[in-house]
This record gives structure tokens, C-alpha cells and sequence, in this order.
């Protein structure tokens, strides 16, 4: 498992820690899981580079 540092705005943070809170998961879970679908949203991106 990989560790990244980024900086968000506080706001960003406040909303991202509360939501997690009320789905009962982690803040690193609500992060992935954002990550994740951003990343299904670019999939064909990443099938461009493929070819």
C-alpha cells in the first residue's frame, strides 16, 4: 500500500471527514473510494494508453 501526502483546502476536508463519519468509514476510506470512482469515470484514459 502506497502513502501520498496532498493538500486540500479546509473546507473540503471539513465536508470529506463529516460524510465519512455519517457512512461510517474511514477518511482514507472515503478517500479511495472517491479516488476509485474518479478513476472508473477516466477509465477510457487509461484504455487510450493501453494501445
Amino acid at each position: 500500500m502506497k502513502k501520498v501526502h496532498i493538500q486540500i483546502e479546509d473546507n473540503v476536508h471539513t465536508k470529506a471527514k463529516v460524510l465519512s463519519v455519517l457512512k461510517g468509514v474511514t477518511l482514507n476510506e472515503y478517500f479511495e473510494k472517491a479516488l476509485e470512482m474518479a478513476i472508473l469515470k477516466d477509465k477510457e484514459v487509461l484504455e487510450k494508453i493501453k494501445q
